[in-house]
């Protein structure tokens, strides 16, 4: 009996330590270039006009309700129409600066 307990133990204990329990994971940092940045920055930028251009020909009245489609915690968290265009507008002008400071250019509609 004592032999099954302790095979028993050494084996569970050996099956925590395979299995990496409690070490820390390297961070993987993806190395961007200029490049890639402003793809993702136009990218951005694109999804922040979408969403500007669905606030805006939704009516107000609708769009309390269209929030919850909208929604994208990114841009804005409101469900008011003016607060929403506000924090898009913000976000879109900090895309913006972000783009100069990189020497990217804007994506052309």
């Amino acid at each position: 009996m004592k032999k099954i307990i302790i095979g028993s133990i050494a084996s569970l204990s050996l099956m925590v330590l395979m299995t990496g329990c409690g070490q820390n994971v390297p961070l993987v940092v993806k190395n961007m270039n200029n490049e890639d940045k402003c793809v993702a920055y136009n990218q951005q930028l694109f999804k922040v006009n979408n969403y500007i251009d669905k606030v805006e020909r939704t009516s107000a009245f609708h769009l309390q309700e269209a929030a919850v489609a909208l929604q994208d915690p990114q841009i804005s968290t409101s469900n008011n129409k003016k607060d929403m265009l506000k924090d898009a507008n913000k976000r879109k002008i900090g895309i913006l600066e972000n783009m100069k400071t990189y020497g990217c250019k804007a994506y052309k509609k």
